[in-house]
């Protein structure tokens, strides 16, 4: 065999779990602290303290008044109230700042700003709404006071020589407040960790660039970067990089010499042209090649021989997105002194997973509370979905030690947001929603995930979302939705159906037409390629009825029709996924709205108008966002707004409740 036929890959021998290669980094004394240095306070935002801090003065440093009033003392007032009023004598004033000189005896009040300190003499502070002012020196007292009453007294809040901040803490906005009010100017902090990112793909381009085909623009070098610079690190993207070992190697041996660590994402499998476990060999010594986790299992680490750390992302987003956020980002807070784990919330599995034992998976989740409880609903997407980052709340974490999840069972859930979103939206897609939500002020609040028709309406009636949007057509009475609900008595009893908005669906196909389509028999044809919608939405539904009315009239069974069809199972689960798939030749013609088939530049031939309609939570209707939701499809200019979009239409009845 000649040597160009050896196959040098490069096997997973090993898998480890995320704690297994902390602890490999751990033993090669990888994750020791990079050094100690002193900032300023002003500057020490996300930077870890290397040192405990203990309070070098009492707070407050003095005993104070937490009120405007009078300064007395308990003598002066014992027994007072409406009934019983005292009069007593003004003997002077105390200003926030100032050092009183007066003393407080028997039947005398000082009058004492918020934040003054206290006068000697005095017990506690009547508020000034407590006390009637008859003249200048003069005073009637209508309550008494406990001993200390509205008095801050030195040292009640931090005592001097306490322990305030431990070693290892994060500075956030809180803790720099409080160093400040102790008067520590300066701290000593462990220093960052200096990191450099960089893509590997011979079919990445950087955004800003035109586009190839079979090219993709850069996600992970971008992601990543913001990423780490979000939790406070000092790291720099160095771009994209080729599936050329001698160009990665240089580059990353380059970049070692003044950073601590190197982050690369792709290039990090098995195959023959995937560079990176090559490239780390030669740099350093492999400790990791292979996680017991799904996604992200082609991951490699390896540690120099001078302990700097060159740590290889996986390249789809997700894969990427999931390490970094699971394992980079703990030992990079190691490097810094913070010791973490990644932390996780508790929600309700929504969905059944069977998985494989021994390994743990990571699943994107967006999170929806309803009365008391949080759910995790499950997020469907492709291994490279990048859409799918903006709609997720969180990562369920699913533990290698199960084979089984099942619905209703409580998971652990890693928070890529820190927003905690009021309203959540789960069904059938369609491009408009998210301008429409946008427009009515909520978006921001607002978990969005498109599942298909019949998955939506199964998670709000379980009660699992607020809202569902569906577009059902009934065969029977070819009406739309209303008896899906109607029909069911649980979701009659669930759900409300409120109006939403009309599209038209058409029969799409490239301009000129040029396989000379004329309807939908035309998908019969065997020089026809079709692309179908995805089983469980709206439009598929109304697909499988014209063609089953196409079979009736040809005398054909309609299982038998279908397999003659090219392209039925090629199934895409949005509207633009179909007009793209004609626009670049995957596809001849399909089923989509007016609207996508206009957005690429397609023809098409009219078939039907649909109702895009709102099944809502019973539970959720007095939620505010949901009224906004309702009350903003009613809206004049949201009326406006849709129909100036063609094949869209706002029917008068939008936003109201037709069922049930």
């Amino acid at each position: 065999m000649g040597e160009a036929s050896v196959d040098k890959r490069k096997i997973f021998h090993v898998l480890v779990s995320i704690d297994e290669a902390i602890e490999r980094l751990e033993k090669k004394g990888a994750l020791r602290t990079l050094g100690v240095e002193e900032v300023e306070l002003e500057n020490s935002l996300g930077r870890v303290l290397a040192e405990d801090i203990y309070a070098p003065i009492d707070y407050p440093p003095f005993d104070r008044s937490e009120v405007d009033g009078y300064a007395v003392s308990l003598k002066s007032v014992e027994g007072v109230d409406e009934l019983h009023p005292k009069k007593l004598k003004v003997v002077g004033r105390v200003v926030i700042g100032e050092v009183p000189s007066i003393v407080v005896t028997e039947d005398d009040a000082v009058l004492i700003d918020t934040g003054a300190m206290i006068p000697k003499g005095a017990d506690g502070v009547i508020m000034e709404e407590y006390t009637e002012r008859v003249s200048l020196d003069e005073i009637i007292v209508y309550r008494s006071i406990a001993p200390g009453e509205n008095i801050a007294f030195a040292g009640s809040d931090i005592a001097m020589g306490e322990l305030v901040l431990m070693r290892g803490t994060r500075l956030g906005y809180k803790e720099i407040g409080t160093l400040a009010a102790l008067g520590i100017k300066r701290v000593k902090v462990f220093r960052k960790p200096r990191v450099a990112v960089l893509s590997i793909g011979n079919e990445l381009q950087p955004p800003g660039t035109a586009l190839g085909l079979g090219k993709i623009y850069d996600v992970n070098g971008y992601m990543i970067t913001s990423l780490l610079r979000s939790r406070g690190f000092d790291v720099h993207y160095y771009g994209i990089l080729p599936d050329n070992e001698e160009a990665v190697y240089n580059t990353v041996l380059e970049l070692i010499k003044a950073h601590d660590v190197v982050v690369t994402s792709g290039g990090t499998s098995a195959g023959l042209e995937d560079v990176t476990y090559k490239v780390f060999e030669r740099v350093g010594e492999i400790v990791v090649h292979g996680l017991r986790v799904k996604p992200g299992k082609p991951t490699v680490i390896a540690v120099t021989q001078n302990g700097k750390i060159l740590f290889g992302l996986p390249g789809f987003p997700f894969s990427a997105l999931s390490i970094a956020t699971a394992l980079l980002l703990n030992v990079l807070a190691k490097l810094e002194g913070e010791e973490v784990r990644y932390s996780t919330v508790k929600a309700v599995s929504t969905f059944k997973v069977r998985k494989d034992i021994g390994r743990t998976w990571f699943v994107p989740v967006i999170l929806s509370k309803i009365g008391e409880r949080t759910y995790a609903i499950l997020v469907p997407s492709a291994s490279g979905s990048v859409g799918m980052l903006l709609k997720i709340d969180g990562i369920a974490v699913l533990s290698e030690e199960k084979d089984y999840v099942e619905e209703g069972e409580a998971i652990n859930v890693i928070k890529v947001w820190d927003r905690s979103s009021s309203l959540t939206i789960v069904g059938s897609h369609d491009v408009l929603l998210p301008s429409i939500l946008s427009r009515i002020g909520i978006a921001n609040d607002t978990s969005i995930s498109f599942v298909g028709s019949f998955k939506g309406l199964e998670l709000v009636k379980k009660g699992y979302v607020d809202i569902s949007p569906i577009h059902l057509l009934d065969p029977e009475t070819g009406e739309y939705n209303v008896p899906f609900i109607q029909r069911d008595e649980t979701l009659r009893s669930r759900v409300a159906l409120i109006r939403g908005y009309r599209r038209r669906l058409v029969l799409a196909f490239k301009q000129g037409n040029p396989k000379g389509i004329s309807g939908i028999e035309d998908v019969l044809r065997s020089d026809i390629r079709f692309v179908n919608r995805n089983r469980g939405s709206g439009t598929r539904m109304y697909i499988d009825k014209l063609l089953k009315e196409l079979a009736s009239k040809l005398g054909k069974n309609f299982n038998e029709l279908v397999k003659s069809i090219n392209g039925y199972w090629y199934e895409v689960p949005t509207h633009t996924g179909v007009a793209a798939a004609i626009a670049q030749g995957r596809a001849d013609t399909g089923v989509c709205t007016e609207y996508a088939a206009i957005l690429y530049g397609l023809e098409y031939i009219p078939l039907t108008w649909e109702y895009y309609d709102f099944a809502v939570n019973l539970q959720s209707l007095e939620k505010e966002q949901v009224k906004r939701f309702i009350d903003g499809l009613k809206g004049s200019e949201l009326r406006e707004f849709i129909n100036s979009f063609r094949g869209y239409e706002a029917p008068p009845d939008i936003g109201s409740r037709i069922c049930c």
